[in-house]
Parts: structure tokens; sequence; C-alpha cells
């Protein structure tokens, strides 16, 4: 059939599939735009669903969604957020101390505005500030904070309806796709390695985040001043980040202050090195063995892979900004599955099978 005999008979499948790849290219854009909200609503989903699975079997699937997020995600980040409002005024002071010292390498200005502080200013001496420039700094805070809550609402709306309607979506994608065909078993495997990374790992750093605040607090509030710790909460945060360091985990923090600690106990007549070696015992204990040993297991399930979660959250960071913290991971993952599932077959010229072919132990096989 030539070109000229071709088009009017596939007109109308012509025209349908230039609407297709219209409307393609706008969700594209669209999704490209808010990517950072995407990405936080897939980490709000995956990281609550093994909860809602189990509120489901009691509830509808929307009440079960919206109890998951307000029992859960809401907790979270409030918490997280308290957390790092905390660490930043603990730090403050020490950035200003040090602002001739970090201005060379880190613009420090925006982090030492407070339109509050300068606003009380301002009304007890008017010639000390200028109004215009502080409605100014207060319109660029308030534009930040509205923001951000309007990216979380958003995300946790996509989460709510990935939790309510994920089941629906699943027999959709196999009843197009085809229940036995390598994209299903590619899609399975990641859906897996995405939970596992989310509500694993992620909520491992949150729980001992979470325990180094109780303990940092808790051990200033029993020791003398002279051996109290710094910065506890911004330490917290700290030590919770540090568990996706493999092996060394909060090592890296609890050490050196235990170190810096003991060298101030040592160096004050009225305190003892009871309290430091004291922490290093509850550390130890409580913010390390424990939880590497039976907690994460139990949170991170079979088949993660500590390092690619420790590669996927910094570089992510590194490269995409706030929001690579959740797209890193997905993106190592679809690539691991790409080459465990994918890749191999396609190279040999052989039939791509949906089988695992190599690196077996790199993440979960397809159900």
């Amino acid at each position: 059939m030539s070109v000229e005999d071709w088009i009017p008979a596939h007109r109308e499948r012509v025209v349908l599939w230039g609407i297709v790849l219209a409307l393609a290219g706008v969700v594209a854009f669209t999704l490209y735009s808010f990517v950072g909200t995407v990405v936080l609503g897939l980490f709000i989903y995956y990281g609550v669903r093994p909860v809602y699975r189990r509120l489901d079997e009691h509830l509808p699937g929307g009440p079960a969604a919206l109890c998951t997020l307000l029992l859960v995600a809401l907790p979270f980040f409030l918490v997280a957020a308290y957390l790092g409002v905390m660490g930043f005024h603990e730090l403050l002071p020490r950035i200003r101390n040090y602002q001739t010292v970090l201005r060379p390498y880190v613009d420090v200005d925006p982090l030492l505005q407070q339109p509050v502080t300068e606003f009380a200013a301002y009304l007890r001496d008017p010639a000390s500030s200028s109004l215009a420039g502080l409605l100014e700094q207060a319109r660029h805070y308030v534009d930040f904070v509205s923001n951000a809550l309007m990216n979380l609402m958003l995300a946790a709306l996509f989460a709510f309806y990935l939790l309510r309607d994920g089941d629906s979506i699943r027999r959709w994608f196999r009843g197009f796709a085809g229940s036995d065909t390598t994209t299903v078993a590619y899609a399975s495997a990641v859906d897996q390695d995405l939970e596992t990374m989310y509500s694993g790992t992620v909520l491992m750093v949150f729980v001992v985040a979470v325990g180094a605040f109780v303990a940092y607090h808790a051990y200033n509030f029993l020791a003398p001043p002279a051996v109290a710790i710094p910065f506890p909460t911004a330490l917290a945060v700290a030590t919770g980040l540090t568990t996706l360091i493999p092996l060394i985990v909060g090592k890296v923090v609890y050490l050196p202050l235990v170190g810096y600690l003991g060298y101030s106990a040592l160096r004050s007549p009225d305190a003892s090195l009871v309290f430091p070696a004291a922490l290093l015992v509850v550390c130890f204990v409580f913010l390390d063995f424990l939880p590497m040993t039976f907690v994460l297991p139990e949170l991170a399930g079979r088949g993660t892979h500590v390092g690619l979660v420790l590669f996927g959250y910094i570089v992510g960071t590194m490269v995409f900004g706030w929001y690579g913290l959740f797209l890193g991971p997905l993106c190592i993952v679809l690539c691991v599955q790409a080459v465990r599932i994918i890749l191999e077959p396609l190279v040999h010229g052989e039939r791509v099978t949906g089988d695992v072919d190599t690196a077996e132990g790199l993440g979960s096989d397809p159900p």
C-alpha cells in the first residue's frame, strides 16, 4: 500500500495518536513542573502503605486512606518540622559567631534574617530600620511557608488517591500491559523496592532521630552544664541521618560528641567522666546496636541494599535539590531493576521474560 493510499485509510488513527501524544506532552510538562510534589507524594504513599493495608482490612478504602494520613503522615511531618526548627534555632547563634568565616563559602545572610525580631525592634525604635525592607523580608517568608504548605497539601492529596485507588490502578495496569508480561514484572519489582526504601529505611532514620532527641535532652537535664551537649536537637537530626551510612551509622556523630564531652569533663573540676561514659553506652545500645540489629531488618525487609540507599539519598539531594531526597532512591530503584530484569537479555539478544537474570541479591524479585 502506497503512502497516498495509507493516509486516508488511517487518517482517524493518525489524528487520535496526535491527540494522545499532545495530551502526554501536557501531562509530562505538568509532572516536570511539580516533580518535587509528585515524588513527595510517592514518598508519603509508600511510607504509609503498610499501615493502610492493615486499616483497609477493617475500614473502607477512603476512610482507611484518610485515617492513615492523619495518624501516620501528619504526625511524622509535624515532628520532623519541629526537629528542623529547633535544630535551626540551636545552630543560629553559632552561625552568627562564625559568619565571617562562613560567608566566603555559604550565603548565610538569609539564615540570619529574623523578620519578627527586627519588626519588634522597629516598633521600639522606628529609625533603626526600614519598614519597607521589613515588609519585603516578611513577604519572602510568607511566600516560602505558603508554597511549602501548598506543596505538602498537594502531595498528601496525591498520596490519598494512590492509597484509595491503588488496587484499581494495579488491576487496570495488569489488564492493559498483560498480567504475565515483563512490563508488569518490572513494575512490580520497582513497587516492592520503593516500599522497602521509603517505609523501611526512612522510618528508621526518623526513629533514630527521635530516640537521639530524647537521649540528648535527657542527658542535658541530668548532666552538669560543664559537660552539656551544645545543640542537642541538631545533633539528634544528624544522628538520624547518619543511619544511612552502612556500618558506621550514628557513630560518626556520637563518638566525636562523647570525645568532646570527655575533654570538657577533664578540663572542668565540677564535672565527671561518668556522664560522657553513660552517654556513650546509651548511644551505642539504643541508637546503634538495637536499631541496626533488630529494628532495621524488621522495617526494611529483604532485598534492601543499604549502600545504594545511601547513594540515592546523598547524590539525589546534591543533584536535584530538596526533592532529591525522595527522587534519588526512586532513580536508583528504577535503574537497578532495569539491570536485573531487562538489560541482560536485551544485550545478549535473548527473549525478555521478566525473570531476574543478574544481581539476584540486589533488590526485590517480581512476584
